[in-house]
């Protein structure tokens, strides 16, 4: 999907403005229909054509301080990481996904050895 500059958006709503006329506009820009529609929807309720920031969503991507997390595996007994998922979230009070906690524990040397907890 393109990203439009800011002087693209103002001349396109700018001749939406002069002659109300929405296919003219998408034809001459070379635009959606359903991007002009989300143009001119956005000047309405912003009252400028500046792109909304992004939503972070989901589980953050990270553990906020390692060196805490560090302490809370060594402390913890587990034999799956996916063990530890629901006690990280219980501990520290935010998810984080199994992905961030095997790349986290990892990082930290830790190996498991066959039946054996991680050490």
């Amino acid at each position: 999907m393109p990203k439009y500059s800011l002087e693209i958006r103002k001349a396109a709503i700018q001749m939406y403005k002069k002659t109300d006329y929405k296919v003219a506009v998408c034809k001459e820009f070379n635009i959606s229909r359903v991007t002009l529609d989300a143009w001119i929807k956005l000047e309405e309720e912003t009252g400028d054509l500046v792109p909304k920031a992004a939503k972070n969503r989901g589980a953050p991507s990270h553990i906020k301080d390692m060196n805490e997390f560090q302490v809370f595996v060594k402390n913890t007994k587990f034999q799956n990481i996916s063990d530890l998922v629901p006690l990280f979230e219980q501990h520290f009070g935010y998810a984080v996904s199994y992905a961030v906690l095997v790349r986290s524990i990892h990082q930290l040397g830790l190996k498991r050895r066959r039946g054996r907890y991680y050490a």
